[in-house]
């Protein structure tokens, strides 16, 4: 079973429909001989990560790395409040490696380099890329900021260069460099006027604009944050001190510093002591932004690094620096939820061992989207809905919508009850609006009025319902004849956002509208599902736009469920009886673990590296089969995956009803409906830096609802007319 979001997709591989008369015939049980367990449990998900990475040095006294502690020897602590800790590991830099291993990033910055800076700049860095005859220990990425004239060019225009890929060959690095301007240009910077007493940017229109290195740093970290691993920066300049105070460049920088999970260093030393210039403080507000607040001796320190405060021997104590950061330990943790965007947290982390420092990250911008939310809309039983639709009979069909729009069912509401409350609502609007809340309870129990008091059919009883569905299944399905059907899906989603700006903040209104209606045809020919090839093409979706697509309903899912349960490993068991139109129908619950699954979700896209990487997982899926226990014909079967925690993805399932239809003058149990819903995060792509980049916004939900009709006999003919004239042989 294969899912998409954008498109999002569910499917399978086997087939569903069953004729509707089936005999009582011995079967094996369903899981290779095993008796069915007495509950059911939610598989185990794999080692619990967090949404928030850090990397972390421990010293001692001296200042050596210590390496060898244990999860218990930290304490995490969020704004001076302890973190739990989900995930830890420890990297000695010798028997245990990070893998990837950990990179380095060389910039030699000449912009903000005096002139006689600009050569021992040049000689420090070759000299520690030609260190061990030219071996590097680890990878180096080798940037060159220019412009003006500096080096062997005239350069009018700034310019940020760099060798193609990180590289362990330190001679080819240093004889790039040696070249001077000859490494490939990445990234031009359009033309403007430097002023260096303030490291401003300035137009044409004299407006102040982002400095080139600034951008330079950001294009950097963007490029870093699309690779996995640790890296350390160099950066041989002292840098921009002072410049613009925007607080929306301030939280960007130190969520993309961060999340590319970069240390920086810089060197020289700056005139100026940082302390002296209160620049370490946190910026919490825009009221508190500073000049010099984006300085690059300031987003270092902020970063886990710091300056390299030496007037020689530079190619040594970057060499020293990379040694010491080899042992180091990163951990992950969740942040706590919050409704405010951009809310500073301050991170400390201490070692519970006398005479240990720890230094990381100095803190991180929390985010309302970095959880789901719960709807603000008001809960209600099918009970309390039914006396609401009573209640409002003579309102207009836009204010019954509206009030369906603010309320969300706790309890399943069955279709009988969905199609007589259709029939009493007044226009479309109010329709569609009950339908998206009654197909968002699929998975919610029905109300206690609706499950029988009977009590539980014995083993023996149970085994000969099981049978019959089997017979179903294994026994009847080659005598199915090739017929297509229509399928209609109407497609329901959460309002969008008004401003572009707020994909950080989170949408109280989390109500379903129709956004989409699509008609096709399904045919079923040879034992396979076949969906209309054009109406699967769909239109091409922009970055904006959403879609469900869900595959499987019609033909395999069914089959995929059977085929699962009877692997030997997962879990099959009695669950309760279910009143319905055509008398009691008894209810199964099943579990399938995911190393036996074949049911796959997922959505388009990651947010790393730029909105364009496809999600997919195999999944761990639960959930109820309900058969007529005298002919054991499927009924009504949800699919409801066990998604892993702090997944983008937070939910998926699909339900199916089924019912008689008449095929060729017989009658077959086949789907008449079916409930698809996903929820998971949306992607933004956002432009900083001259660069494209995705982020997460706020989790969203897309449901699509199913109808199947129209079923037909499929057959082709073909006959010759009475009277007919052959066409005349070509000459």
């Amino acid at each position: 079973m294969t899912g998409i979001h954008k498109p999002f997709r569910v499917g399978a591989t086997l087939l569903l429909c069953v004729p509707a008369i089936g005999l009582a015939q011995q079967s094996p049980p369903l899981a290779g001989g095993a008796s069915p367990p007495a509950a059911v449990s939610s598989p185990a998900t794999d080692a619990v990560q967090g949404l928030i990475k850090l990397d972390v040095v421990v010293r001692d006294k001296s200042g050596k790395p210590v390496p060898g502690l244990g999860p218990d020897d930290l304490t995490l602590l969020d704004n001076d409040q302890p973190q739990k800790i989900l995930s830890f590991q420890a990297f000695d830099g010798t028997t245990h490696r990070p893998d990837p291993p950990v990179d380095v990033i060389l910039v030699v910055d000449t912009l903000n380099l005096q002139s006689q800076q600009i050569p021992l700049a040049m000689s420090e860095a070759e000299k520690f890329l030609r260190r061990n005859n030219g071996h590097l220990a680890q990878p180096v990425s080798l940037y060159l900021l220019s412009g003006g004239v500096s080096l062997s060019r005239v350069n009018p225009a700034p310019r940020l260069s760099s060798m193609p890929q990180p590289s362990t060959d330190g001679n080819a690095l240093a004889d790039a460099l040696a070249r001077g301007g000859d490494l490939p240009v990445i990234r031009g910077i359009p033309r403007f006027h430097v002023d260096r007493s303030f490291g401003i940017k300035v137009s044409g229109t004299g407006r102040p604009e982002l400095n080139p290195s600034l951008s330079s740093l950001g294009s950097i970290v963007l490029a870093e944050r699309r690779r996995p691993g640790r890296k350390l920066m160099f950066w041989l300049s002292p840098g921009w001190r002072a410049w613009d105070k925007s607080f929306d460049e301030i939280t960007d920088f130190s969520t993309r510093l961060r999340e590319a999970r970069i240390a920086l260093w810089s060197w020289p030393y700056p005139d100026r002591d940082l302390e002296s210039m209160n620049h370490l403080n946190p910026v919490t507000a825009e009221k508190n932004a500073q000049v010099g607040d984006l300085s690059l001796g300031v987003l270092a320190i902020q970063s886990g690094g710091g300056l390299l405060n030496t007037s020689s021997e530079l190619a040594a104590m970057i060499g020293q620096c990379i040694e010491d950061e080899a042992a180091f330990y990163t951990l992950m943790f969740d942040p706590p939820l919050t409704n405010q965007v951009d809310e500073y947290h301050d991170l400390k982390v201490l070692v519970n061992k006398g005479g240990l420092s720890a230094r990381t990250n100095a803190g991180y911008y929390n985010e309302p989207v970095y959880h789901d939310h719960p709807s603000e809309a008001r809960r209600i039983t099918v009970a309390q809905l039914e006396q609401m639709l009573a209640s409002a009979h003579e309102n207009k069909d836009n204010e019954i919508a509206q009030q369906l729009s603010g309320v969300e069912l706790t309890e399943r509401m069955n279709s009988t009850i969905l199609s007589s409350s259709m029939a009493r609502l007044p226009g479309e609007r109010s329709r569609a609006a009950l339908v998206a809340l009654a197909d968002k309870s699929v998975f919610l129990p029905l109300p206690a009025a609706d499950i029988p008091a009977a009590a539980p059919p014995d083993p023996a009883v149970r085994h000969q319902m099981l049978t019959r569905t089997i017979d179903h299944l294994s026994k009847t399905m080659l005598q199915l004849p090739d017929f297509f059907a229509t399928r209609t899906t109407v497609q329901y989603d959460e309002p969008r956002q008004k401003n572009e700006e707020e994909w950080k903040t989170v949408p109280s209104d989390q109500s379903l509208h129709v956004t989409e209606t699509s008609s096709t045809t399904v045919t079923f020919r040879n034992g396979k599902e076949v969906v209309d090839a054009e109406a699967r093409k769909g239109k091409k979706l922009s970055a904006r736009e959403r879609q469900l697509d869900t595959q499987g309903t019609f033909g395999p899912i069914l089959a995929m469920v059977f085929a699962g349960v009877a692997s030997g490993r997962s879990q099959f068991a009695w669950s309760h009886w279910e009143k319905s139109t055509d008398g009691q129908q008894a209810v199964f619950r099943y579990a399938v673990p995911r190393d036996t699954s074949h049911f796959e979700v997922g959505f388009c896209c990651l947010a790393d590296p730029d909105g364009t990487i496809l999600f997919k997982a195999s999944a761990a899926y639960q959930g109820e089969i309900a058969i007529d226990p005298d002919s054991g014909a499927i009924r009504r079967l949800t699919v409801i995956a066990n998604l892993e925690p702090r997944l983008p993805m937070q939910s998926s399932g699909i339900m199916v009803e089924y019912g008689p239809v008449v095929i060729g003058e017989k009658t077959y149990i086949c789907p008449t409906r079916s409930v698809s819903i996903s929820r998971q995060r949306t992607v933004k792509l956002l432009q900083e830096w001259g660069e494209s980049f995705g982020v997460y916004g706020p989790f969203e939900t897309i449901l699509n609802d199913v109808a199947f009709e129209k079923y037909h006999i499929f057959r082709a003919e073909s006959r010759i007319l009475p009277g007919s004239t052959p066409p005349p042989k070509e000459k």
